[in-house]
């Protein structure tokens, strides 16, 4: 029998947090749904972890088990194997509150033309502090939705939805849930972005469908060391001028306020690049950056850092700059996850 909801979880190498987020998901209020996880190649010990879990769900558990492509290829995987008449999404190492599933069902039964659902969320940072709200901590952007309440907590967003997330993205890949119809059959994680992905993906869905939230924290997620969005800030800005392309690629006939606010995004990123590169003495590579943002949003400041940098990379200079002394980490001002 068909479930209602497909949760997709991918997996690598993640056998002692793994149980934590399966364990949420058998614990939801609302119980008609199957697990569809997919292990991207785990080298650790993954599969005996999953193995009493198979024996418990039976066919409620899809495990799929590939090589190692990456969290977007493993989490399209788990769509095209996945059977439920909507899809979420829940990193391994992060959980589902109780009334995840149970709340987001609501809101599309109060409004059936819905197809997108997404929530706040709570996190756990690096130092063990639990913050309730992501929306009124790290997503400014998300108060700023414009909607109309249905329900208790429960919110249609209004047609500019599109244009604030364009602005900040903070729909977490783990709060939304999706009307299968919704994603067939081109809507996708894209595969060659390694950061951010989520923004691309939940930005084509609004594109398509009527969107409503559910302003409560419906799963909670866990900074854990090591994770990609973790473990290098300044790769992850340099994967994010990559996402902003794959975002002006997906949609060619933007307007020109929002060209506009992708130009100033990209070239706000590849500012921190050449910040990044300066104070790694890479100042030709510090040069290139502050000369590509400058294409994209012409700022003299920037002009004067990466003339600065060409000659500190021409004559050897060894002294500091202002922009060595940049201590912003602008990349991660983008992540939500």
């Amino acid at each position: 029998m068909q479930p209602v909801v497909s949760v997709i979880i991918p997996t690598y190498n993640r056998a002692a947090y793994l149980p934590r987020a399966i364990d949420s998901v058998i614990a939801q209020t609302f119980a008609d749904w199957e697990i569809v996880l997919v292990d991207d190649g785990s080298t650790d010990d993954t599969h005996e972890i999953i193995e009493p879990y198979a024996r418990q769900l039976g066919d409620r558990l899809v495990y799929l088990k590939q090589g190692n492509h990456g969290s977007s290829h493993a989490r399209n995987a788990g769509i095209e194997a996945s059977a439920g008449q909507y899809v979420a999404f829940l990193d391994s190492d992060d959980e589902y509150l109780p009334m995840k599933l149970a709340r987001q069902l609501e809101l599309f039964a109060a409004d059936s033309d819905l197809g997108l659902v997404y929530s706040d969320y709570a996190y756990v940072d690096l130092e063990g502090m639990r913050h309730d709200s992501a929306f009124d901590t790290k997503c400014s952007k998300a108060r700023e939705v414009a909607y109309e309440a249905v329900g208790e907590n429960l919110h249609v967003c209004g047609e500019s939805l599109f244009d604030t997330l364009l602005e900040e993205y903070f729909i977490s890949t783990i709060t939304g849930m999706v009307r299968r119809d919704v994603l067939a059959p081109a809507i996708r994680f894209p595969e060659q972005i390694a950061y951010a992905e989520e923004w691309v993906f939940y930005l084509k869905t609004v594109a398509r469908c009527r969107v409503g939230f559910v302003d409560e924290p419906l799963c909670l997620h866990h900074f854990v060391q090591g994770s990609l969005a973790r473990s290098d800030a300044s790769e992850n800005t340099v994967q994010l001028t990559r996402t902003l392309d794959a975002i002006v690629e997906a949609f060619p006939n933007l307007n020109y306020k929002q060209q506009c606010l992708l130009a100033e995004h990209k070239a706000r990123s590849l500012r921190q690049v050449g910040y990044d590169a300066h104070r790694e003495r890479r100042f030709g590579d510090a040069a290139r950056a502050f000369a590509l943002s400058f294409r994209c949003a012409p700022r003299l400041g920037v002009l004067a850092e990466a003339s600065d940098s060409l000659w500190r990379g021409m004559t050897g200079a060894k002294q500091r700059s202002a922009a060595s002394d940049k201590a912003t980490s602008q990349g991660e001002t983008y992540g939500v996850r």
